[in-house]
């Protein structure tokens, strides 16, 4: 699939790298320039952040340098402790995106080759893919987004699977406008919390996710300061 609209998450607190992680430096480049210029070079031609108000500026300066000031939209997540699913609901709320037709998804802290958002499939009955990944090289599998799935359809997602085929690469697709009614859902019974992972677990239960097959592609994540070193200096340097 090819989208023409972007949504980045970039709304975390960063409390393991001491700051922000999105204008944190990863070879002279803000970390979030990386997905954002992946996804333009595939094809999308507006981005719609989730952010801090803190970050709003250096954010939107970074995207307009990449998709043109008047194609980047920025959302204020004000409670940003309700997780990184509650970014995507207000993206799902407030960006001007396409009704009906899917759109790519990133995590911030995510540095990956064009050719895995250009492995992600969204069937007619999904209503939100992920980018997969049965082998990963650049990244720690125990501390990773796990998922399973059979035949491309998604049944669980959780860092504490057991049993799992897939880890999460952060690169998504999803119809924003048909995830509402599982994001209150599952804030009903998290006392107003909506990590992806829990909104990505419900979307498998009720038969909506597809877990596109992207193995063995260089992708990586920045989460701690060992991350930050290895993509500078160490072994993970390939991806970037």
């Amino acid at each position: 699939m090819a989208a023409r609209y972007a949504v980045l998450l970039a709304a975390g607190l960063g409390t393991r790298l001491g700051g922000p992680k999105p204008l944190l430096r990863l070879h002279g480049r803000p970390l979030a320039w990386y997905p954002l210029s992946v996804l333009h070079l595939v094809g999308a031609s507006e981005v719609c952040i989730v952010t801090r108000s803190e970050l709003e500026g250096g954010l939107r300066q970074l995207a307009g340098s990449v998709y043109g000031f008047g194609a980047v939209h920025v959302v204020i997540n004000s409670e940003p402790w309700r997780e990184n699913g509650y970014s995507l609901l207000l993206a799902s709320r407030l960006c001007p995106c396409p009704v009906g037709e899917p759109v790519y998804v990133s995590m911030s802290d995510h540095v990956y080759s064009p050719l895995v958002p250009a492995r992600l499939v969204m069937p007619r009955w999904a209503v939100y893919s992920i980018a997969g990944d049965r082998e990963p090289a650049y990244v720690d599998a125990d501390e990773a987004t796990k998922m399973l799935a059979v035949g491309g359809v998604g049944y669980a997602v959780g860092k504490g699977l057991r049993f799992w085929s897939h880890i999460d690469t952060g690169v998504h697709a999803v119809r924003l406008d048909a995830i509402r009614e599982a994001s209150e859902l599952v804030m009903a019974w998290s006392q107003g919390v909506l990590g992806l992972n829990m909104l990505t677990d419900t979307l498998a239960r009720l038969g909506g996710l597809y877990v596109s097959e992207a193995s063995s592609l260089p992708w990586t994540e920045v989460d701690t300061p060992r991350d930050l070193e290895e993509a500078e200096k160490g072994r993970r340097r390939k991806v970037v």
